[in-house]
This record gives structure tokens, C-alpha cells and sequence, in this order.
């Protein structure tokens, strides 16, 4: 599930970034997934964007 959910959260943000990047319930779905171990890169890259993580 993971991985189809980081997926999804990247294709959606290079169709929408903004309603990835600002809407609450997307940013807690990059919060949740990039808690993964290891995070999927391009959910910790948006992380990072969104300022979820330090």
C-alpha cells in the first residue's frame, strides 16, 4: 500500500501540485507515508517541499 500510495501522492502532485501541497488531508496522507521506512523518494521529496519535515 505504500507504494501505491507514494505514487499516487507524485502523480497527483505533477498533475495538481497545489491541491497536494496545501490540501490538509493530502498532507497528512505525505506525513503518514513518508514515515515509512525507508521513505519512497519522491514522498520524502515532497515532505521536504511542504515543510513536513526538518
Amino acid at each position: 500500500m505504500t507504494c501505491a500510495a507514494a505514487r499516487a501522492l507524485v502523480d497527483a502532485d505533477s498533475v495538481a501540485p497545489a491541491e497536494v501541497r496545501w490540501r490538509p488531508s493530502a498532507r497528512t496522507l505525505i506525513a503518514d507515508v513518508a514515515r515509512a521506512r525507508p521513505a519512497p523518494a519522491g514522498v520524502a521529496w515532497l515532505a521536504t517541499l511542504v515543510g513536513l519535515t526538518r
